[in-house]
């Protein structure tokens, strides 16, 4: 006699069984207002620091363009920029050193804030720093050795600081 099989019934789910909205749990929720309320305080402050002229105040932070988090994107606070930029400077104060910053475009913002005349190139991934015309450099993790020829061999001060990518 032959070992009978068991018979599989088509089961159909009926999507009206589930009439429930969609809902965070009550962490996600929590993280999802209180990233909502940095992005809404990061643009006031970004408001607040101008003057009337539309420029920034000398004492006010650096403005930058909001946070990627698709990019792992997340800028220094101000005491950590300001302390990076001190330390570069005082390596660079002796000498006419060319400073790269590799992803690290708070500590561009925050050294060109200090010393407008120290050569420093920003090299992103993020296109929106194009705004910083020449010394703005496209750079991809995925081709790290991808650099105009013009580029290689020629700072003294590297900063590198990289998102943290997951292949």
């Amino acid at each position: 006699m032959e070992p009978q099989l068991p018979t599989i019934k088509n089961v159909f789910v009926n999507e009206t069984d589930d009439d429930d909205p969609p809902a965070l749990s009550s962490q996600a929720l929590a993280a999802l207002k209180e990233f909502l309320e940095e992005q809404r305080q990061s643009l006031a402050n970004h408001e607040t620091a101008e003057n009337g002229e539309g420029t920034l105040e000398p004492e006010s932070e650096v403005a930058l363009v909001t946070e990627d988090w698709r990019l792992s994107q997340f800028w220094y606070d101000p005491e950590t920029a300001r302390t990076l930029s001190q330390e570069v400077l005082s390596l660079c104060s002796h000498s006419n050193y060319k400073v790269a910053c590799i992803a690290c475009p708070t500590l561009y913002a925050y050294l060109k804030k200090i010393d407008p005349n120290i050569s420093v190139q920003l090299l992103e991934y993020d296109k929106r720093f194009e705004q910083y015309g020449s010394d703005f450099t496209f750079y991809d993790y995925n081709q790290p050795e991808d650099l105009p020829l013009e580029l290689k061999h020629t700072y003294q001060v590297v900063i590198a600081d990289p998102p943290y990518l997951v292949r």
